[in-house]
């Protein structure tokens, strides 16, 4: 077999793997988000909690990202049809959207592993540093930060001829790849939100000893243990990408080595998607590792299932019945 036919071939594996693999995240990401803001809302208790209020937006983000991102790529796939290097409006727009909700998600997710630290924290004074207030400080705050930062990417991204919709300014560039990807869309959320679930997770194990409410003791035990399997599976799905983008930077391919550009693109299909697993995944990581939550959401699906009933039986009700009277009367 040539190298020409074996590079097609890995081409073709990994355009069918972006494709079908995307659909799935997709469909599966928007189910399962919705599901996660169902729950959250449903309860008062979670509505009252500056971590579940950090969890909600998490959940909202995702969606809106996989909404933002997913779509538009698996057109690309399907139908050849970049809308990125037809409208220079949506390519600067696409870039700037992306990048702020996938900051401002992991900004969240770094808060809520810092208010589990300190909620769950041994010391009086740290467990009232977390507060609802702050919660939405935070989150607000954090979107209108990344907004403003993300601007930038309206000034610097351009299509070309060649490469399509990328940065055009050299310097940009780098800065782009070595500092905000790695650095700051990478291994600072990374860092920072496994140092402080690991704390949390360690606070909980000792959460007997402190004077506190049974609801509340269970609800943060709760709480810690989602928090903690959302930034492992963030960390799982997270390193592959910054690793491969370390990679690229540092290795030069030979344009003549069709080979070895089809393995970097199957590659970076497969990188791309586990990027996108992470938003997709977080509903199913919490039925997994809760069983409190899973009772939540059996208990959310009767609630809207009982509503759904009782509004479809309200509609047939106000329907207005025939005259059969007045009818008669006209007839005769």
């Amino acid at each position: 077999m040539s190298s020409s036919s074996i590079a097609a071939t890995i081409l073709f594996v990994s355009k069918e793997f972006a494709l079908y693999g995307y659909f799935i995240i997709l469909i599966a990401g928007v189910i399962g988000n919705i599901g996660n803001i169902l729950v959250f809302t449903c309860y008062k208790i979670f509505r009252r909690n500056q971590c579940a209020f950090y969890l909600i937006a998490v959940t909202t983000i995702d969606c809106c990202l996989l909404l933002a991102a997913l779509p538009f790529r698996i057109t690309e796939l399907a139908f050849a049809f970049d809308l990125t290097q037809a409208s220079l409006i949506w390519c600067k727009l696409r870039a700037m959207i992306s990048y702020t909700l996938s900051l401002t998600t992991f900004s969240a997710v770094c808060f809520a592993a810092i208010d589990q630290y300190l909620s769950t924290n041994y010391h009086v004074w740290l467990r009232q540093l977390s507060t609802l207030k702050l919660a939405h400080r935070l989150i607000y705050s954090s979107i209108i930060i990344w907004i403003i930062y993300c601007s930038m990417f309206l000034i610097f991204f351009e299509i070309q001829p060649t490469a399509g919709c990328t940065i055009y300014n050299v310097n940009f560039a780098r800065y782009f790849s070595y500092f905000h990807y790695i650095i700051l869309n990478g291994m600072i959320p990374v860092s920072v939100s496994s140092i402080f679930s690991l704390l949390a997770y360690l606070n909980v194990r000792r959460i007997v000893q402190m004077r506190m409410i049974v609801v509340r003791r269970k609800l943060d035990k709760q709480l810690t243990a989602m928090v903690l399997i959302k930034v492992v599976f963030l960390v799982c799905t997270l390193l592959p990408s910054i690793i491969f983008r370390i990679y690229i930077l540092n290795v030069t391919v030979d344009p003549n080595d069709i080979i070895r550009i089809a393995i970097h693109q199957l590659v970076s299909n497969i990188a791309y998607a586990l990027y996108y697993i992470n938003p997709a995944c977080t509903f199913y990581l919490f039925l997994l590792v809760s069983p409190r939550f899973r009772r939540q959401v059996k208990y959310t699906y009767t609630l809207i299932k009982n509503f759904s009933r009782r509004y479809c039986r309200a509609q047939r009700q106000n329907q207005i019945a025939p005259n059969f009277e007045e009818r008669s009367d006209l007839d005769q």
